[in-house]
């Protein structure tokens, strides 16, 4: 009940509309629930046209919406769809559906590029289909015979260019090739151009405006040489003519702090929208093309937010539409005029339970091995930290991704019972800048869980928390860092979740079978050829260094979720640390009051609480009732203050 009353808002806001050429496109709700997929004329001489409406979706062919791309002559809608029978709940396997905005009901003429995976999940190759012919007259564009590259195609703002990027987790190769050669016999190939051949540690990407390209890279100044980059250079806008766009011709067009991070750009005729990160807080920069000029974009809510671009399809056009979320703002769109820098347009709704004034977003910092650790803490003003009330620490630390202030319906029930969420910006993750990241990584991964022991050390020393009403969670690679703090210092915490948690990393990286294995060495190291990597990996990974909680030290409440379908972290690993920690952290001794709790859900992938599904063991609502499940556990563990 707690759930669907935090799904409930004060108001929809009406249908965004997005004009693309001669059409306005937006979306809307049915009498029956369902969303509507529609367009219009933009001058207004034609009705509106339903163009996908998912419960006929659904009815039809079984299958539910994830995303859908309109062709350039607006003439075909392309449906990437996923089966709703629950089968491939959470996995990320999907179908293409191909539907005709025609009068003649046809798809044909129409190119198609897509990506073809390996039996290690890898996008490794690049086709070309002509839409009417047989898939069997295909042909591959792109093969990346490197096992730890992925490959993907992109087409540049102005559709002058496509783009082939070959990429691993530190390394970018990028070709490009005129859109305009592409023809409609699929005997028929491209001449793609190289930008700048792979360096470890150098990445980049491209866009194209008004006879230049428009590349963000960390590249280092005048080096295109095959010797690896020690040390993390902060990224920059760089330019190149379209006739000449090897690294070589490449001019600095906008440059940032060390300790600032670009992490978006958005490409229009005039103006080039930048998103940066800056002592990890947003920050927009629109650089005026024409006067050469910087300006910075109002944030709401005094910048503690997410920003992240919306879809701006139209090149030539002096308006940029950016969405926004806090902890206590839902996710709403914002249009601004990038000339005057202003908001001029919004789509926006609140909760209806919680009123975002009366929240309170604190920054704190914690020391850790010398370095000072971001520490954000939201709380109801009335909520006094002296009084130590229930917290969360949240966790992630991994991959340069960023722990995010973002909207989590989930949190609205434990805010409504007095809780704090904290957000442990530990090293590894990208809040401030690629030395960060670099500094919970590979060989530093330690410090990822240093970190996160000492902002919960923080928390207790001030004050604001104790042992027995403090809480933790981390997802994924953030299980990881969870579950190397618990093996160190379990006496922190009260209750801990782990979902699709990494906690058995030297097994997997010795794997060469698994998905993904190879792709991830740079990031986790290469124990299987490299000695000190393998020691490192096993001196924190949470399955090898499980210690008995019990006797002196505080044993924490665990539950722990995976998926069965999961094709990142295998449902084996959470099963065997748990296993373990049964075994020998003293969970099986009957006389605890310690909970231990092991959640699979065979049939659902590494997303499955993120997906809302209809079916199978969270039938009705599941994002809802698998968060509600969570809540509960840290509600009923978490002790209340005598």
């Amino acid at each position: 009940m707690d759930m669907e009353r935090a799904l409930e808002v004060d108001q929809v806001p009406p249908p965004i509309e997005t004009k693309s050429g001669s059409f306005v496109y937006y979306t809307k709700g049915s009498a029956s629930g369902s969303q509507l997929y529609c367009r219009r004329a933009a001058n207004g001489t034609e009705p509106e046209q339903v163009l996908i409406d998912t419960d006929d979706l659904s009815a039809q062919y079984g299958y539910e919406l994830k995303s859908l791309l309109i062709s350039d002559d607006h003439g075909c809608i392309g449906c990437l769809v996923t089966h709703i029978d629950g089968s491939h709940s959470g996995t990320e396997t999907s179908n293409l559906m191909l539907f005709s905005l025609k009068d003649n009901g046809k798809v044909e003429n129409d190119t198609l590029f897509y990506t073809v995976l390996n039996d290690k999940l890898r996008a490794h190759k690049i086709r070309y289909h002509c839409i009417g012919h047989p898939q069997c007259n295909d042909i591959d564009i792109f093969v990346e015979e490197d096992d730890e590259c992925f490959v993907d195609i992109t087409r540049t703002k102005d559709k002058k260019f496509h783009i082939i990027n070959s990429s691993t987790l530190d390394s970018s190769e990028v070709y490009v090739f005129s859109s305009s050669a592409i023809g409609t016999d699929t005997s028929d190939s491209v001449n793609a151009q190289l930008l700048r051949r792979r360096q470890r540690g150098v990445e980049y990407y491209a866009d194209h405006y008004e006879g230049e390209f428009v590349i963000l890279t960390n590249s280092p100044v005048n080096d295109d040489s095959d010797v690896s980059i020690g040390e993390p250079l902060p990224f920059r806008l760089m330019r190149a003519p379209s006739a000449l766009p090897s690294s070589k011709n490449w001019k600095p067009l906008l440059c940032v702090a060390d300790d600032e991070r670009i992490e978006d750009v958005e490409v229009f005729r005039d103006y080039i929208m930048v998103s940066v990160k800056r002592q990890g807080r947003p920050v927009v920069i629109i650089h005026n093309r024409v006067s050469k000029s910087n300006s910075e974009l109002p944030l709401p809510n005094g910048g503690n937010c997410v920003v992240r671009p919306d879809s701006n399809p139209q090149f030539d056009t002096s308006t940029v539409r950016l969405c926004f979320s806090s902890p206590v703002h839902l996710e709403s769109t914002i249009e601004y005029n990038m000339a005057t820098q202003t908001p001029h347009k919004s789509w926006t709704s609140t909760p209806l339970h919680i009123n975002p004034d009366d929240y309170v977003i604190q920054h704190e910092r914690a020391s850790s091995d010398g370095l000072q650790v971001p520490v954000m803490l939201i709380r109801h003003k009335s909520i006094s930290l002296a009084s130590q009330p229930p917290t969360l620490m949240r966790v992630y630390g991994a991959y340069g991704v960023p722990l995010e202030p973002e909207f989590r319906v989930e949190d609205i029930p434990l805010f409504l019972r007095g809780w704090v969420i904290a957000l442990a910006h530990v090293r590894g993750g990208g809040e401030l800048g690629r030395e960060w990241y670099a500094g919970g990584k590979g060989k530093n991964k330690s410090n990822s869980v240093t970190d996160l022991l000492s902002c919960a050390q923080f928390l207790l020393e001030k004050g604001w928390a104790t042992p027995e009403r403090l809480a933790i969670t981390g997802v994924s690679a953030g299980g990881l860092v969870v579950g190397a703090a618990l093996n160190r210092s379990p006496e922190y915490f009260r209750a801990a979740a782990l979902h699709v948690p990494f906690v058995d990393p030297l097994s997997a990286m010795l794997s060469p079978d698994l998905p993904l294995t190879r792709v991830e060495t740079a990031e986790w190291g290469a124990p299987a050829t490299d000695p000190a990597d393998y020691a490192k990996i096993r001196s924190y990974a949470p399955y090898d260094n499980i210690r008995r909680m019990g006797a002196d030290r505080q044993m924490p409440s665990i539950l722990v979720t995976a998926g069965g379908l999961d094709q990142r972290v295998s449902v084996w690993q959470p099963a065997k640390w748990v296993a373990l920690l049964r075994e020998q952290g003293g969970y099986a001794d009957s006389a605890t009051a310690s909970k231990l709790l092991f959640l699979p859900t065979m049939n659902k992938g590494h997303f499955y609480s993120e997906s809302g599904n209809t079916t199978g063991d969270y039938a009705g609502n599941g994002f809802a009732n698998a968060h509600s499940l969570v809540n509960a556990f840290f509600i009923t563990q978490v002790s209340k203050k005598a």
